[in-house]
């Protein structure tokens, strides 16, 4: 498949039709809130949103719903909707359904990564007993890997937990 520039992507797929939607991967994992995108996203003058949001409909379309870089792209926006447009509930959705992808994959250092941005989410929401829990989550499956304690994911994780445990 040839990668197209993303103005030339717009033209063959017009995510404007219809919203992208998240699907559990798992029968056991409850119903999640969709994150989706809107046509304010789509007609943004951001680059960078526009860039995100170009990312996450070429993956779709490149690798399927499924894919590890597709959960990257979600977990891009997710950052965005947090530190850009100040939107914690619209970013937790985003991260939420990244997450699904990197457990089924097995991706231990993706997982935690996306259960940090969940945990900062939530204590942006000011659910902080769910923000713990998150980065309590992350470290403990970084622990479970051979990650040096010096690794800036690690120490983050870290200063988290013990930010939390503070509260």
């Amino acid at each position: 498949m040839i990668a197209l520039p993303c103005t030339e992507q717009s033209r063959l797929f017009d995510s404007s039709e219809f919203t992208l939607q998240a699907q559990p991967l798992h029968q056991n994992i409850e119903e999640l809130e969709k994150p989706t995108i809107d046509i304010d996203d789509e007609e943004s003058s951001n680059p960078v949103l526009k860039g995100v949001v170009c990312d996450v409909r070429r993956t779709q379309m490149q690798f399927g719903v499924h894919h590890p870089k597709y959960a990257e792209a979600w977990n891009a926006l997710g950052l965005i909707r947090i530190h850009m447009q100040g939107n914690a509930e619209a970013a937790r959705r985003c991260h939420e359904y990244a997450l699904t992808i990197f457990r089924e994959k097995k991706m231990a250092k993706e997982t935690a990564t996306s259960l940090n941005d969940l945990g900062y989410c939530c204590e942006r929401l000011d659910l902080p007993e769910k923000a713990l829990n998150h980065y309590r989550e992350a470290l403990e499956i970084l622990e479970g890997e051979d990650i040096s304690e010096t690794d800036r994911l690690v120490l983050s994780t870290r200063r988290s937990v013990d930010r939390m445990m503070r509260k």
